[in-house]
């Protein structure tokens, strides 16, 4: 298990991380998506997230879900 499973909701919010990508586990296929992680609660797994994840475009289950941390924070113009 990598640290990145290990990770909860809750430790990722904490670092000002929002979002998460799903990278779908066929090898074939190059899909992704990214999605706000603000509905589930700070005690669920990284990992535990993994087999509710769909891919649109093959239709398998199952992603490697990792925190969004390239996406920069939104912030307001002065």
């Amino acid at each position: 298990m990598t640290s990145e499973q290990n990770l909860t909701l809750g430790q990722m919010r904490a670092s000002g991380v929002r979002n998460v990508i799903g990278y779908c586990t066929n090898q074939r296929c190059i899909c992704w998506t990214r999605i706000s992680a603000e509905h589930w609660p700070d005690h669920v797994r990284l990992s535990e997230l993994e087999d509710q994840f769909v891919c649109g475009v093959c239709g398998r289950r199952g992603a490697d879900v990792r925190p969004d941390f390239e996406r920069e924070p939104q912030t307001q113009n002065s």
